[in-house]
């Protein structure tokens, strides 16, 4: 197959927001907001890259996380939820185009002398089989340095009757009940509601006995032009009974963290939230509104709840990697396998 070439050009983190801003598959993971202080929290930088067409087009975008082996001044590239390819303003990238893209980002990371790594973004729908051929086909392999992303995607360019009707019978009954407990809804900015939300979370996770490789308080500080960041809470008879956080970026939006108490959980709170956040998100003009993943090894019971809310069960392409040729690449899996020994042992 022969493709088209595609110009990389770097661009500036000011100019990101509105460059990101012209794909309708941006997440809050390629935004300017999330993208820096994730890449600050694992000592990385971010930097931002449009693909362009011979007359100069943008035809996708990418922020790239990249990760230096100390001397060696060389590591891994990683793309989270991206690239973006879905121009709001151009028809869907054929194969043609997406072999185009992948080409060109593994021949700009590998002439600084990186190790490239992506997963797509979900919304973007891809042919999860196609695209891996087309990976293949440009020298990308499957790896396991970075987990899959399965989540459920909610559609919500839909009517409230529609999406109601789309719930499972037994994810509508309990949310029926809900609705006629007398739940109230409080909405508000994460700067507002922070500190209700992580009480609630906090109790929770006492109980669990887990912690989310990265917790919420990440998310608390986040601001900027392409983020928002909101809580929904559920309050019966003036107490907080559950809550949960939302994030809104481009026309995604995305279930971050949620957290019922005891007395929530008998009023199926969680239900009602789930709901009241597709409302929600919806009246915000959000195309879909993606659940957070799920694992249905690991935690069958939660991803159960949200296949129920009949939403799309949607496996983001990848993650795909591509290494340099030579000694740099052996360097770099060197440097990285001492690295995971030795976290492992800490």
């Amino acid at each position: 197959m022969t493709h088209p070439i595609l110009i990389p050009r770097s661009a500036k983190p000011a100019d990101w927001p509105e460059i990101s801003s012209a794909f309708h598959d941006l997440t809050y993971e390629q935004s300017l907001t999330y993208a820096q202080a994730a890449a600050n929290r694992i000592g990385a930088q971010a930097r931002f890259l449009c693909l362009e067409d011979a007359q100069g087009t943008p035809v996708a975008a990418a922020c790239l996380r990249i990760k230096q082996v100390p001397v060696l001044n060389r590591g891994v590239a990683w793309i989270a939820a991206g690239p973006l390819t879905c121009r709001h303003d151009h028809a869907r990238p054929d194969p043609v185009r997406l072999q185009a893209i992948l080409a060109a980002l593994r021949d700009h990371v590998h002439e600084d002398g990186h190790v490239l790594r992506l997963r797509f973004p979900a919304p973007a729908l891809h042919d999860t089989e196609a695209l891996t051929d087309l990976a293949l086909r440009e020298g990308f392999a499957p790896t396991d340095h970075s987990p899959p992303y399965q989540t459920v995607l909610v559609d919500l360019e839909t009517d409230e009757e529609a999406l109601m009707k789309a719930l499972h019978g037994k994810w509508r009954n309990p949310l029926r009940n809900a609705l006629k407990a007398g739940l109230e809804l409080e909405t508000g900015p994460i700067a507002a509601l922070s500190k209700r939300f992580h009480v609630l979370y906090e109790q929770v996770q006492a109980v669990k006995g887990f912690r989310p490789n990265i917790p919420p308080e990440f998310y608390y500080p986040l601001s900027g032009p392409d983020f928002d960041h909101e809580v929904l809470i559920a309050r019966k008879d003036g107490a907080d009974v559950g809550a949960m956080t939302i994030g809104h970026a481009g026309s995604n939006a995305i279930y971050l963290f949620g957290a019922t108490t005891d007395a929530g959980r008998g009023l199926n709170a969680g239900h009602y939230l789930m709901w009241q956040a597709m409302l929600h998100c919806r009246a915000r003009g959000a195309k879909y509104l993606d659940l957070g993943g799920i694992d249905p090894d690991m935690n069958p019971s939660v991803t159960r709840f949200k296949q129920r809310t009949g939403g799309m069960d949607v496996t983001a392409p990848g993650p795909y990697e591509a290494w340099p040729k030579g000694l740099t690449g052996r360097l770099i899996g060197l440097a990285e396998t001492l690295h995971g020994k030795l976290k492992g042992k800490a």
